[in-house]
């Protein structure tokens, strides 16, 4: 599709390209920032490609975005990494270090802007000298996709997962964990779009999360900040570089093992803990996040501009 404004354009796909998941949630609020940047610097003339492969067909200079959506934190023998994917410097024990996984890396490569919702994924990249002239490139813009609510009354789902393939290990283990211990719990896999989404967050009070496979580790942030900007009380499975997450204090980090406890015990002092996570201080960290990816993404546009 093709948004035009005063002579800039931008070329993106629609909403549906990503086949309604979290994933499209994220793109199509890169669309929205895009947008409102071109809306309020009216005075520039660009073409904005979130694709390499448009041709716009005018004089304008023409910045090509692109996203990375994948964990970079793999640990070797991860599924779906290049035999020649280079170690980076980040430890998950004493011996040990991650691989620096970059997914579609030819196609991100080109691009002129490379976004990011991780900042544990940028440092990874930043580790490895093989792409210092990726990391340049390579900028956080949370998964903000939602105006804040946190009232805690009438929520009726007590805990959610939001697993699309439930027969992963992992995830099918958790599930029937969640059985024996008889705890409230549903699983969305189906639900997506924006407003419905949005509107089954507001009616739930916690929400599970764990990586995906045992060698995934880049923390799942596209399924835990809009669950966090609906006043849902995240529990999550450790991750690596956790210090680099804006709002990493809001989350309740524990190992995979000890998550069911660690949710009934939540579950027993519900008003306790969104008191705490929820704080007035808590809350305008959230709210800080949209102005910041605006700020981020308008700064980052305009500097490639000027070269």
């Amino acid at each position: 599709m093709i948004f035009n404004l005063n002579g800039s354009f931008l070329y993106y796909n629609d909403a549906d390209y990503y086949y309604n998941n979290i994933v499209s949630l994220y793109y199509d609020n890169i669309v929205s920032l895009i947008k409102n940047i071109l809306i309020n610097n009216n005075d520039i003339k660009v073409n904005i490609s979130l694709s390499n492969n448009y041709n716009f067909n005018n004089s304008n200079k023409t910045l090509h975005i692109n996203i990375n959506y994948e964990h970079t934190l793999v640990k070797n023998g991860g599924r779906s990494v290049p035999h020649d994917t280079p170690f980076g410097e980040v430890h998950y024990n004493n011996n040990e270090k991650y691989l620096v996984r970059i997914d579609n890396y030819d196609n991100l490569n080109k691009s002129d802007i490379i976004i990011d919702y991780s900042n544990p994924n940028i440092h990874n990249v930043k580790t490895c000298s093989r792409y210092d002239s990726f990391t340049k490139k390579h900028i956080y813009i949370s998964s903000s996709v939602y105006e804040p609510y946190f009232i805690k009354e009438n929520r009726n789902i007590i805990t959610l997962t939001t697993f699309i393939n439930t027969n992963e290990e992992r995830r099918r283990t958790l599930l029937d964990k969640i059985v024996n211990e008889k705890l409230e719990h549903i699983n969305i896999n189906n639900c997506f779009e924006k407003d419905s989404l949005q509107n089954i967050l507001k009616n739930t009070k916690i929400i599970i999360n764990i990586h995906q496979t045992l060698h995934h580790h880049t923390f799942e942030e596209l399924r835990v900040l809009p669950a966090l900007e609906c006043g849902v009380i995240v529990i999550s499975e450790k991750s690596p570089l956790t210090e680099l997450i804006p709002y990493k204090d809001l989350i309740i980090w524990e190992n995979y093992e000890d998550i069911i406890e660690k949710t009934k015990e939540v579950i027993n002092n519900y008003d306790f803990f969104h008191k705490k996570i929820f704080s007035s201080e808590n809350i305008n960290l959230l709210v800080s996040l949209k102005k910041a990816n605006y700020h981020v993404l308008e700064n980052t546009i305009l500097q490639k501009l000027a070269f």
